[in-house]
């Protein structure tokens, strides 16, 4: 990727959203006078005296500190006086009415439908529907988009990345009534049934491996909160801990960009302002010359999250949200069309985990188990991590665990020491990872001890149980002229997107979990083909001398041929063997070592004459036509 190239991410939680944005775009202010550009502060804390004129949502803040504009000026209290009123502005609405087109300019309006709102591209999003008599975007048809067609002084295709809080893969099937914008995205593009979240199945954790391509063990964002003995500090999502860059390991894609010489700089997107008005300002981004203009995007809602966990993920009560969600996805594409973008930009939509049923009545209490649970910190919910509540206690890990093993017939959690937790959660090797984890059943909740008095229970679903149940599974859409049309790809983990944004950036990624190049069958030209390594062994005829067998007499006269039948008989079987136990071909043999192929009834191994055992053996488990289906809930014990 190009220096001048710019990139926009922000990751958001319920409480914090962040990002980068790698170059500077300018900004007009509200007058139409050019923004400035002056380098951004590393102070923590500024003055509140100032204006946001010609500063609203500046990727940069000004220097020496004074009061911010940004949308860390929430974060930080650190606001100028006029923000709200001058860069949160929702007057007119974020659409236009009738008796809105054609409408002198009025700089209050929050979009505008004014006749030259096109050319300064900040028209609201429906203006050439309402106002001109277009179609709507959802009213095109599905089209194969072989190659890009972008608008004159695009020299390449945008990338739009948008994340929705809890949104569970089942939420697809509502369909056209509910979601019609993301059903055409799906039906239009690229998707897959459901993506896998790491676990834990929380919202940063996820997020930050959807960035970094790394597990939660190897980036450090173990948990929305968390504790590290290092530190001797407290992460949580309302904690200015938070901001500080030690906790983020690993290499998120915004650092990736900057190594490779783009410029970065933090941009944060709280829950104050109105995702439509994020819509809009990523519409007037895409509006900037040339050397201003972002390439790539990213942008988080918090819904359907915040209503899935209060009003649980079954119920039509969901639907509104929902529809929320495809009213904003619907604005995103009508702006984008609005543009002649619609042909050009791609577009990656994704979930963070999904959401379960819960309760409060559905409580473990740690109380009910153990002697006491003073001497321990417990943080609850969905998942249980233990801890020793002071420093010098005679705190005993082990102990504590076969306490709480297999108490109960119908106990609802299974504790582990971290090492013990199944490989496949790849949740053990971080010193934030607390020595004792609690694997809870879904729907359930697990807590320290029983609270005093009467609780109001404020949630009907949460999320954060392994990563394996089908309700924490999210959900994943590709649409553009790099995605494949019309085109449903097997499931996969959230680990592999950040080799797509880096191949779709020109970047070469850093390290990760991921696998580079096994998301390649969702393109349609890869710009990166892994090559398998050069075979350094290759089987040779075996040395083994076969028994001499009786011929009890016998002669046959035409002995020649009777060994060529056999070898013709030999060579028919290990064909037939080969295709049914060696359906992808050879393992390949990385070092230097003697073997031979050795055909046997029901696999196929490759022997190694000097260590006197198979290097590989490979066979074909044959289709169960009648299995006993596996019960929702196994025992523990």
């Amino acid at each position: 990727m190009l220096l001048q190239n710019l990139f926009v991410w922000m990751l958001c939680g319920s409480d914090l959203c962040w990002g980068v944005v790698f170059g500077r775009p300018r900004r007009s202010g509200e007058d139409g006078t050019s923004a400035r550009t002056d380098s951004r502060s590393g102070s923590l804390y500024v003055p509140t005296s100032g204006s946001c004129r010609n500063r609203c949502f500046e990727l940069m803040e000004l220097d020496p500190p004074t009061c911010r504009c940004d949308n860390l000026c929430k974060t930080y209290n650190a606001c100028c006086s006029d923000f709200n009123q001058l860069c949160l502005r929702t007057e007119g609405g974020y659409e236009c009415s009738k008796d809105r087109c054609g409408e002198a300019r009025n700089e209050q309006h929050a979009c505008h439908c004014s006749e030259d709102c096109l050319t300064r591209g900040d028209c609201c999003t429906n203006y050439k529907k309402l106002c001109k008599g277009d179609t709507s975007w959802l009213q095109d048809e599905c089209e194969d988009m072989r190659t890009a067609e972008c608008p004159a002084g695009f020299v390449r295709s945008p990338l739009i990345i948008l994340t929705v809080d809890g949104f569970r893969a089942s939420y697809v099937k509502r369909g056209n009534a509910v979601i019609p914008h993301i059903e055409k995205l799906r039906t239009c593009g690229t998707h897959a049934p459901y993506m896998r979240p790491v676990y834990p199945s929380k919202t940063f954790p996820n997020l930050y491996s959807l960035a970094t391509g790394l597990y939660p063990e190897s980036h450090g964002i173990v948990g929305n909160s968390m504790y590290d003995p290092t530190f001797d500090a407290s992460f949580n999502l309302r904690s200015r801990e938070k901001l500080n860059h030690r906790w983020w390991g690993g290499q998120p894609i915004w650092i990736t960009a900057l190594k490779q010489g783009v410029k970065a700089a933090s941009f944060f997107w709280p829950v104050a302002i109105a995702v439509e008005r994020r819509i809009l300002t990523m519409l007037q981004w895409l509006h900037l010359p040339e050397g201003d203009r972002p390439y790539v995007y990213a942008m988080h809602s918090e819904q359907p999250d915040t209503y899935g966990h209060r009003m649980g993920p079954m119920g039509t009560d969901l639907n509104n949200p929902l529809r929320a969600i495809d009213r904003v996805v619907g604005q995103l594409m009508d702006g984008l069309k609005q543009m002649k973008l619609h042909r050009c930009v791609n577009i990656i939509l994704v979930g963070d985990h999904g959401m379960e049923e819960a309760h409060c009545d559905r409580t473990e209490f740690l109380s009910n188990y153990l002697t006491s649970v003073d001497d321990i910190t417990l943080i609850p919910g969905s998942l249980g991590r233990i801890r020793a509540r002071h420093p010098n206690s005679k705190y005993d890990p082990k102990a504590v665990v076969a306490n709480l093993t297999c108490r109960r017939a119908d106990q609802h959690f299974k504790p582990y020491l971290k090492q013990h937790l199944p490989k496949r959660l790849h949740y053990a090797n971080n010193r934030r990872i607390e020595d004792i984890h609690l694997l809870v059943d879904r729907k359930w909740h697990v807590a320290r001890k029983v609270p005093e008095g009467r609780r109001y229970c404020g949630f009907s679903g949460d999320h954060g149980y392994d990563n394996k149940i089908n309700s924490m599974q999210t959900i994943f859409l590709g649409f553009g002229p790099q995605f494949k049309f019309k085109t449903k790809v097997p499931a996969f983990e959230n680990i592999e997107l950040y080799n797509v944004m880096c191949d779709l950036l020109g970047l070469k990624p850093a390290p990760n979990n991921g696998t580079h190049g096994s998301l390649n069958h969702l393109l349609r030209s890869p710009s990166f083909r892994p090559t398998m390594p050069e075979e350094v062994s290759r089987p040779t005829a075996s040395n083994l001398v076969p028994m001499v067998t009786d011929d009890l007499g016998c002669s046959c006269d035409e002995k020649n041929k009777v060994e060529e039948l056999n070898q013709r008989l030999r060579q028919a079987i290990d064909g037939q063997f080969d295709n049914r136990n060696l359906p992808f071909g050879r393992p390949a043999v990385l070092f230097h070592t003697k073997y031979t192929i050795l055909h046997h009834t029901d696999y196929i191994s490759g022997y190694s004459e000097t260590l006197f055992m198979p290097l590989w053996s490979s066979y074909t488990v044959s289709r169960q036509v009648e299995v006993s289906p596996v019960p929702d809930v196994l025992s523990n014990c």
